[in-house]
């Protein structure tokens, strides 16, 4: 029982290990090659841990490595699979024993490849009684093979002793990932709508201030200001709801016209966009070339008819770094204040 619970046990840390490096790469924000290295490693030491700590029962030692390598394949396909399964191969004949190749075989290559092969099928739907059922099979395939080949005197008890820890085991741990996938994606979510604008999807101001002054360049910084025309009328007209398509629409759009613009939605029909240019007649141009491109753009109602004649409003402001940003962002509202008053779809400085 001890030996059973230490395998429990090294599965559990296995799991919290692999979370703490999750949570600390989403605080952190660390590139995935670095998650996926640090996952890889922990999965294959946990592995390597359970050949230390066999269980022993009527004489036939086993262990749950088959769970955590089927349980990551099924999680993240044959990209973590393979090299855990190389590193935990290797390593294996480093420990004396007899039937290493059997064992090899049966508890960590077939379960491997038949999870390969039925993943995107498996996990599309996946709920607690169709994993049962899978790891009923994959108990079938490999330690009760192995253990029939093995041992000489196996027992009823035996087999049913090894299938219900095999089985808890995978079911407990399938449960904390799921609680930790939630938990991660949960927070995730509160992040982005920390962020962004839960309409357009586009950076709020705060966070489009801070991504403003963290953002260093040779090159002029320019802020623009953009006030759809005449938006009330689009509400008006076509109703508050199609007004709110026309926002996310233009927010998309908005996003498409420059690899380096950096967007956020102001407020209402007001958007607030960072940019960069050699000149501030190349910043002015590029707006320009935005109001014409937003002429061809085709807006459209819920029931699919067109909204026609949405135009913007731009005022333009170079960026002063020795102010405070909102200093130019006051500076770009005089600019839209004066392209409005122009008659619209102007741009000015």
């Amino acid at each position: 029982m001890q030996s059973l619970l230490a395998n429990f046990s090294i599965l559990l840390f296995m799991h919290l290990c692999i979370q703490s490096v999750y949570y600390l790469a989403f605080q952190k924000r660390w590139p995935s090659q670095v998650v996926a290295v640090a996952h890889i490693f922990i999965v294959a030491i946990g592995i390597i841990c359970l050949y230390m700590l066999p269980v022993s029962l009527d004489g036939y030692l086993y262990d749950l490595r088959t769970i955590p390598m089927v349980i990551l394949v099924l999680y993240h396909g044959y990209q973590y699979g393979i090299p855990v399964l190389i590193m935990i191969t290797l390593a294996r004949f480093a420990f004396p024993g007899d039937f290493i190749y059997l064992e090899i075989f049966f508890t960590l290559l077939i379960p491997t490849v038949v999870t390969m092969l039925v993943r995107q099928k498996l996990f599309r739907n996946l709920t607690y009684l169709k994993l049962f059922f899978y790891f009923v099979g994959i108990w079938f395939i490999s330690d009760a093979i192995v253990g029939y080949i093995i041992s000489e005197d196996i027992t009823l008890y035996s087999y049913l002793m090894r299938f219900i820890s095999f089985q808890l085991s995978a079911l407990i741990m399938y449960f904390f990932i799921q609680m930790s996938t939630n938990n991660l994606e949960m927070s995730k979510q509160l992040r982005f709508y920390a962020e962004h604008d839960s309409l357009t999807g586009l950076l709020n101001l705060r966070s489009f201030l801070k991504k403003a002054k963290a953002h260093e360049t040779h090159l002029i910084k320019m802020v623009a200001m953009l006030d759809l025309d005449f938006f009330k009328q689009v509400n008006d007209k076509y109703g508050h709801l199609n007004g709110d398509r026309v926002l996310a629409d233009f927010a998309m759009f908005l996003s498409d016209q420059g690899d380096n613009w950096l967007v956020a939605r102001y407020g209402g029909e007001e958007f607030i966009v960072m940019l960069e240019a050699s000149t501030k007649d190349e910043a002015y141009h590029r707006m320009k070339d935005l109001q014409h491109n937003l002429s061809k753009q085709r807006f459209m109602t819920e029931m699919g008819d067109e909204i026609k004649d949405v135009s913007v409003s731009i005022g333009l402001a170079e960026l002063d770094l020795e102010k405070p940003l909102m200093a130019s962002v006051e500076k770009a509202d005089k600019s839209l204040y004066r392209a409005k008053k122009n008659g619209r779809n102007e741009v000015c400085f």
